[in-house]
């Protein structure tokens, strides 16, 4: 496998489009999840989370369901690159799964008990447009 910092090089929106689309397939390959999730690296933070964010999107319930707390700190703000794409992704998610993690979120964010933590929950109600979860 090519370095993650090689990767996370191509990942970034300042490399050429072909080079990006390298590092997508290249970071499918990757097996700590955790490197794609928010990561920072090279001096540089958003620069990569979109590209990161299209490979998660791809990845399996069963892959991502350890790394749910971290993908739900992706809709703190969703102006961050990557974070319509997570949140399309925790739609399609199986409810049964995303359900502890999803009330753990709820719960840290109205024991914030100000106008952020508000917002955070407009963002976190959107997940409810996934049937199983609003189900469960």
């Amino acid at each position: 496998m090519n370095d993650i910092q090689e990767i996370y090089k191509m990942l970034s929106w300042h490399s050429r489009f072909g080079d990006q689309l390298r590092g997508i397939e290249l970071a499918k390959e990757i097996d700590d999840l955790s490197l794609l999730i928010l990561p920072y690296a090279n001096g540089e933070s958003k620069g990569m989370w979109e590209n990161c964010a299209r490979v998660l999107y791809e990845i399996s319930d069963d892959r991502l369901e350890k790394h749910l707390p971290k993908l739900f700190r992706w809709l703190e703000d969703l102006n961050w690159p990557g974070s319509w794409i997570i949140q399309d992704r925790l739609t399609v998610f199986s409810g049964k799964k995303i359900l502890k993690p999803f009330i753990d979120r709820f719960n840290y964010l109205c024991g914030l008990n100000n106008s952020e933590g508000l917002m955070w929950l407009d963002y976190l109600s959107e997940l409810l447009d996934n049937e199983e979860l609003k189900a469960e």
